[in-house]
């Protein structure tokens, strides 16, 4: 028993270390990566990374705050939060502002927030609420109906802003968390194999996104001729990690922040890490990232609680699922998404959303 208890702290602690090691990461990373656009919208250098500090000191502080909570205390609120959320998302496309061809985000006074990244861990809460409490009268079929239509109305409704990689992260998490629940496997193996036919045809359906996949899927980007059109933040990327060559330029030296890549900050920061930390450094990087994924899914594993196990896998979902997309579009074995790295890259409201998720994992589980 001693054992035990000493391997789950351990994992914990891990864990912990992980996040920590990542958010400095981040933040000298978003400092770097954000002095010159910030100098150039804001007048100001450091006016990003204030705000990028902001959200951690917030996310930090909602942090404490939940983990001091019995997680049953929080099903009181889970409904109305819910309905909430489905409002938000609903009256997105008429109030919010569209930037860049998509209505994903909302301005309130100065503050500009995306309810979609809100949206993740009340998905992920909900449904592991959902799972947690299968009746053993209840056949597996009516319980995933009943657990999956609250998150498929978020995904129509975040698919329509549009944000298919929002959409298709959300739908990750979800099945995993059905994997980590006392649902039958074969279900979760159906649903997946639907899952891939339908999320297969609406990432056809817009024509850009059906171009994204050919260029990405024939490999055009690799033969080096369509240097200004689809394949441009493909080779600016492949440029930026290639000049960091094995030890990197140096921290605060990317060469690419001064516009030859759109988005160093968010989409592509992962860029920066090998630019300036080098193909090392972005070992390095990977290594960490790696555990902080590992030890989310072992602390789910030999979690007893049978609700805090399902929230925790689908906290480890989010993370792994972004992270490979993201990392795998910056040297593009993957497409490019638009997704950010958590804990890294710059953006208030998914730093906010992935600290009240930890909150969750952390909270009190007595009576």
């Amino acid at each position: 028993m001693k054992l035990k208890f000493y391997l789950d702290e351990y994992l914990i602690k891990l864990n912990g270390i992980s996040v920590i090691l990542l958010l400095i990461f981040g933040v000298f990373l978003v400092s770097s990566a954000t002095a010159v656009e910030s100098q150039r919208i804001y007048s100001d250098s450091f006016y990003m990374i204030a705000n990028h500090g902001l959200a951690i000191l917030i996310g930090v502080g909602a942090f404490f705050v939940i983990k001091k909570l019995n997680y049953i205390y929080l099903f009181k609120f889970l409904t109305p939060v819910v309905y909430l959320m489905l409002i938000v998302l609903f009256v997105l496309p008429t109030l919010g502002i569209n930037l860049f061809g998509s209505t994903r985000w909302l301005e309130i006074g100065s503050i500009r927030i995306q309810p979609s990244e809100i949206a993740k861990p009340i998905i992920i809460l909900f449904v592991a609420r959902q799972l947690s409490n299968i009746h053993t009268s209840e056949h597996d079929l009516k319980t995933i109906l009943r657990t999956g239509f609250i998150p498929a109305i978020s995904i129509i409704l975040i698919y329509q802003q549009p944000d298919y990689g929002t959409t298709a992260t959300i739908a990750f998490i979800v099945f995993i968390q059905l994997l980590f629940s006392n649902i039958k496997l074969i279900y979760p193996a159906l649903l997946s194999i639907g899952g891939w036919f339908i999320g297969k045809y609406f990432l056809m359906s817009a024509f850009y996104r059906a171009e994204r996949i050919r260029v990405w899927s024939e490999k055009i980007c690799n033969e080096g001729q369509e240097l200004l059109g689809a394949c441009y933040q493909v080779h600016q990327s492949r440029i930026a990690i290639s000049s960091g060559g094995m030890l990197g330029l140096g921290p605060g030296t990317s060469r690419a922040r001064w516009g030859s890549l759109p988005s160093a900050y968010s989409d592509f920061i992962s860029s920066i890490i090998g630019e300036e930390y080098g193909f090392i450094g972005y070992l390095i990087f990977i290594f960490i990232l790696s555990i902080c994924i590992i030890t989310f899914f072992l602390i789910a594993v030999r979690e007893k609680n049978e609700f805090k196990k399902i929230f925790i896998s689908g906290l480890g979902a989010w993370i792994l699922f972004q992270s490979v997309l993201n990392l795998g579009a910056s040297v593009y074995l993957l497409p490019i998404t638009g997704i950010v790295l958590p804990f890294v890259s710059y953006g208030g409201t998914a730093m906010v959303s992935i600290f009240v998720a930890l909150g969750i994992m952390h909270c009190r589980v007595d009576d």
